[in-house]
């Protein structure tokens, strides 16, 4: 150490500069990607955490600590957890080209099945205020229910729906969708955050390509068509707002951003420095989609700020299925209203104007002008329902 010392000071002064600079380099690398591996480490930690716990749906109101509940509840949370247990024994999931279907076995549980979802889907609105989650923990590792038991109980009933209109042609199938829209709405309250939002859409957006389907195959009455738009009325009405969904995310990735910084500060300095700051930068975008009615969803537009690339990767998307499945259920709406010669305000998302129309033959087709916000008389971006039905 000593000889070091000496040589050190042996040299030129410039000499000495320069390995004081390159020594002050290589500290400054060294840390630097110890930094980085450090925040890759945490980022892969949040990503892969501990699987989350889920509280199911029927057992919210006693973990919410409600003493009493109606009886009404009760039951419609028991046809809930029968259903739950039935979807895992009596679907199969859609596999490549091939659509969701029931397995053999569907017959001796029609019975089960109609009862569950009777009672299911006749929970009165205002118990929803029973579900209706907080702000929870961002960080928590529960969920209110399974996303892929709400997927599945919601392939379930689409398929099941299209069963009963075989079993019992002349009866009423609503009841069916009714359950599906609880269900959508249920999640809704339950999901605080985005992924929640997604599932939801998701599931209105099942309950719908079924509905779409027996009404292409002649297969709805007018008497569940008037249900039919009650209920898809409720379902627009009761919809949680995507920016609520976006706001409750941004709420956890302030937090997750908090934990990074503290564990990887100079990484997040970096970041901060060279890219701005990342909670600035979502408010903005978030005023241009949410405050700005003529704002024009650019799906191809691409946020430079890493930490904000893994935290919404796919906001825009999210965005977009949402104003999708919202203008398709105006549209249904819509649809059925004019096949039974009522008159209903229709509303276009996109344009916040109503929706157009075009005669197709001896069809009137419904649609929404679509992300561009430009009339191209249903077609080129402009949104009309569904086509592809499958489940």
């Amino acid at each position: 150490m000593r000889s070091l010392i000496e040589r050190f000071y042996s040299g030129s002064p410039i000499k000495r500069v320069l390995t004081v600079v390159v020594l002050l380099l290589l500290i400054s690398a060294v840390s630097t990607i110890y930094s980085f591996y450090n925040l890759a480490a945490q980022i892969r930690v949040i990503h892969h955490s501990d699987p989350y716990n889920e509280i199911g749906f029927e057992n919210i109101p006693t973990q919410r600590g409600y003493a009493y509940v109606d009886e009404s509840v009760k039951n419609a949370l028991a046809g809930w957890k029968t259903l739950s247990e039935l979807a895992q024994k009596l679907l199969q999931e859609q596999q490549g080209d091939k659509p969701s279907s029931l397995s053999d076995g569907v017959a001796s549980h029609d019975q089960e099945i109609i009862r569950a979802v009777r009672t299911f889907g006749s929970l009165d609105w205002k118990y929803f205020l029973l579900f209706t989650s907080p702000q929870l923990d961002p960080l928590d590792s529960r969920l209110a229910e399974s996303f892929t038991k709400i997927r599945s109980v919601a392939r379930l009933l689409t398929v099941y729906q299209r069963r009963f209109k075989e079993l019992y042609p002349d009866e009423n199938s609503s009841f069916i969708f009714a359950a599906q829209v609880r269900l959508a709405r249920l999640n809704d309250l339950t999901s605080p955050f985005l992924i929640g939002k997604m599932i939801t859409v998701a599931v209105d957006g099942i309950a719908l390509n079924g509905l779409v389907g027996l009404l292409n195959d002649g297969l709805l009455s007018d008497a569940e068509a008037a249900e039919c738009i009650e209920l898809l009325n409720s379902s627009l009405l009761l919809a949680k707002p995507l920016r609520i969904a976006m706001e409750d995310e941004f709420v956890f990735f302030k937090h997750a951003y908090g934990r990074l910084y503290s564990r990887a500060p100079l990484a997040m300095w970096i970041l901060e420095t060279y890219y701005g700051d990342p909670h600035e930068q979502y408010q903005k975008m978030n005023r241009e989609m949410f405050d700005n009615p003529e704002y024009k969803l650019d799906m191809n537009l691409v946020s430079h700020n890493p930490v904000l690339i893994v935290a919404f990767p796919n906001f825009r998307r999210a965005n977009f299925l949402a104003k999708e499945k919202a203008a398709q259920k105006s549209i249904m709406l819509a649809t059925l209203a004019h096949r039974l010669g009522r008159e209903i305000g229709s509303f276009d998302p996109w344009s916040g104007q109503p929706l157009k129309s075009v005669q197709q033959g001896d069809k009137l087709v419904f649609y929404s002008v679509g992300p561009n916000k430009v009339d191209d008389s249903a077609t080129g971006d402009d949104i009309l329902l569904p086509v592809d039905q499958d489940i």
